[in-house]
């Protein structure tokens, strides 16, 4: 799971900031990576419409689009990366931007590697990925009680069938014990 890089672009123009952590690409391939990132924002920033927020596979990564009037982002993650909290990545870099910016588009904005870094690990960020997590946790103890519940009720079985044994034995024992006893008053 890992958030590639975060781009915003001006619509119909320039980069206005990029932040990508490519350090799971070799040395020579990253220069190439970042012009693809950014061209690749460029067109989808100029693709869609005003006031869409999309989800676009593209080869091996998910990439999120919020595009304005003036100004778009995107967002590139791999597919393992949980996309809502990719959409709360965008939305807080969009909204970020425009409240640092008061709505000028093409105004720097170093803060977009800080928004990286900090969703870097989607743990925290994503409060049904948290409980789905906690979930996953629970359902081997849950197994393995059942199991332990399981064989305790198999003990159960075993221990009734005893005790109805016993008990029937016992029965025995008492009528025949009152047969002898009745002999021996007869006896004497």
């Amino acid at each position: 799971m890992k958030l590639v890089a975060m781009v915003l672009a001006k619509r119909k123009g320039d980069l206005i900031e990029i932040a990508a952590d490519l350090g799971q690409f070799g040395f020579f391939e990253r220069g190439t990576i970042k012009e693809v990132i950014v061209a690749t924002s460029k067109i989808f920033i100029n693709q869609f419409d005003v006031n869409t927020r999309t989800a676009v596979p593209y080869e091996d990564y998910i990439c999120i689009i919020d595009v304005r009037s003036d100004f778009g982002g995107v967002v590139f993650t791999d597919k393992e990366y949980p996309e809502r909290v990719a959409v709360k990545a965008l939305g807080e870099m969009m909204g970020d931007y425009v409240k640092k910016t008061q709505g000028i588009a093409g105004a720097p904005f170093p803060e977009l590697t800080y928004i990286l870094q900090k969703y870097q690990d989607p743990k925290g960020h994503d409060k049904i990925l948290d409980v789905q997590n906690q979930v996953n946790e629970i359902i081997p103890i849950m197994h393995k009680n059942i199991d332990v519940a399981l064989g305790n009720t198999q003990k159960m079985e075993t221990l009734l069938e005893q005790s109805n044994d016993l008990s029937s034995r016992s029965k025995l024992f008492l009528k025949q014990a009152k047969k002898a006893n009745r002999r021996c008053c007869i006896i004497q």
